[in-house]
């Protein structure tokens, strides 16, 4: 993916400011049936099965807003069905590509970006191109950017669930102030000397949780890659032109994560807790900073004790010394869509399209807006009096923001295998910079 400026995010911060009117998991499946007509009688004339990773019990504003738009659909489909199996992160994405193997996909399911050639090109999905270009004004609705990312091949073939930033920061002001940091340091060795400051002060400067692997690598490298590489070098390796996973300046964006670790930036169970579990440290007041993306906001403002909410701001990650990339880019994408599984026909694919748009339209994208997420769709009517101070704070962070690719929303499959298991043992000091980035370059070869 080229580099998009934030000129698209931007028009949709400027949307959320002016058009108001005033994925956390617990490893537990959950099932929605479906809707009661009034007639306990009659029998649904369709039935979708629906798979994806959001879970009830998460306080993710877009997956508040997705529980309210399946509602909606059921009571305005009374004759349609609805079979939903959410799963947690890391056991989705394993039994998608088991279904998938088998030609046995769920009716309408999550797609990640890396997973959409492959789908594609074995005939899985259905391409939306035709359905998107019959319904005007559900294909205005969304950021650009957001459909390029599920364009393979000249066709689009996922419906974007969001726009994400991956790789913020969020900060203790109070802590930050307590240690004597007056400032969030703009510089790599001012972000390693605050480290070890934060550190020399009894604090776990960054709480880590990266059990499901892909912390570590969606959320910091992505961005700290970028800082030593730029993203012309990404979309080289993307586009295999020549540019190689041992290149210089990507071992030292792994030599940079590891010199974190080395210098105790992390909790020692870093590799044995979640995304969930990391913020916990947090909002007690034992870490000054977590990274995640902009979906921790909602989760944040819902779960963190008032004076936490208080004091936390947002950051990026400081300028890499000698690195080709710039200091105003920050990972990011649509990374997920919805997709529609190529077997439907008739009732049950016309169901399928509708559940879609509901997932996928302007509403949506207002009632994510009010739980301080941003949609891959603008919203046009929402109550600013529910958005929180810090979604607006990172709203107009952004205005000034490019993005970057996100390394599992672009690389395939087999290549962020290798890279987050390796990245777990790089943290760890089982692994060399070097030796991981000649592990993903050969496999990054063989695919």
């Amino acid at each position: 993916m080229k580099k998009a400026t934030m000129l698209a995010l931007g028009a949709s911060a400027a949307m959320l400011a002016l058009s108001g009117c005033g994925a956390g998991s617990d490893g537990n499946a959950s099932q929605g049936g479906g809707s009661d007509s009034g007639q306990a009688s009659s029998k649904p004339a369709v039935k979708l099965t629906l798979e994806d990773r959001l879970l009830e019990t998460s306080t993710d504003g877009s997956v508040i807003a997705h529980r309210q738009m399946i509602d909606e659909f059921k009571k305005e489909n009374p004759n349609v069905e609805i079979s939903e199996e959410s799963l947690q992160d890391a056991t989705y994405k394993t039994k998608i590509k088991t279904l998938a193997a088998g030609n046995d996909l769920p009716d309408v399911f999550e797609l990640l970006g890396s997973d959409a050639k492959m789908f594609s090109d074995n005939k899985l999905i259905l391409p939306l191109d035709d359905i998107m270009n019959q319904a005007p004004d559900w294909k205005k609705g969304f950021i650009p950017s957001t459909l390029n990312d599920f364009t393979v091949d000249g066709k689009l073939v996922g419906a974007p669930m969001q726009m994400l930033s991956t790789s913020l920061i969020f900060y203790n002001k109070d802590i930050f102030d307590k240690a004597g940091i007056a400032e969030f340091p703009k510089t790599w060795k001012e972000f390693t000397d605050a480290i070890q400051t934060l550190k020399a002060k009894g604090y776990i400067p960054i709480s880590l949780g990266n059990k499901d692997k892909w912390v570590a690598e969606s959320c910091i490298l992505s961005e700290l890659g970028d800082r030593f590489t730029g993203t012309d070098w990404f979309d080289s390796i993307k586009d295999r032109k020549g540019a190689k996973f041992t290149d210089r300046p990507f071992v030292d964006s792994l030599a940079a994560l590891q010199e974190l670790s080395k210098i105790g930036a992390f909790n020692a169970d870093m590799n044995s807790i979640d995304n969930n579990q990391q913020r916990a440290s947090y909002y007690n007041g034992k870490a000054a900073m977590f990274f995640e993306g902009d979906w921790a906001i909602s989760s944040l403002s819902s779960e963190a004790p008032q004076e936490i909410k208080d004091q936390t701001h947002l950051a990026i990650l400081p300028t890499a010394d000698g690195g080709a990339g710039k200091a105003n880019v920050v990972s990011g994408g649509a990374a997920w869509a919805f997709a529609i599984n190529a077997n439907l026909k008739g009732d049950k694919l016309q169901a399928a399209i509708d559940l879609v748009k509901k997932l996928t339209g302007e509403e949506e994208a207002n009632v994510a807006a009010e739980n301080n997420a941003v949609a891959a769709t603008v919203p046009t009517d929402y109550d600013k009096s529910k958005v929180v101070p810090l979604f607006n704070e990172y709203l107009e962070m952004f205005k000034s923001l490019e993005l970057s690719p996100i390394y599992d929303g672009q690389l395939s499959p087999a290549i962020i295998e290798t890279m987050n298991n390796g990245l777990q043992d790089l943290l760890i000091q089982r692994v060399t910079p070097e030796q991981l980035a000649k592990d993903i370059q050969s496999t990054y070869e063989g695919t």
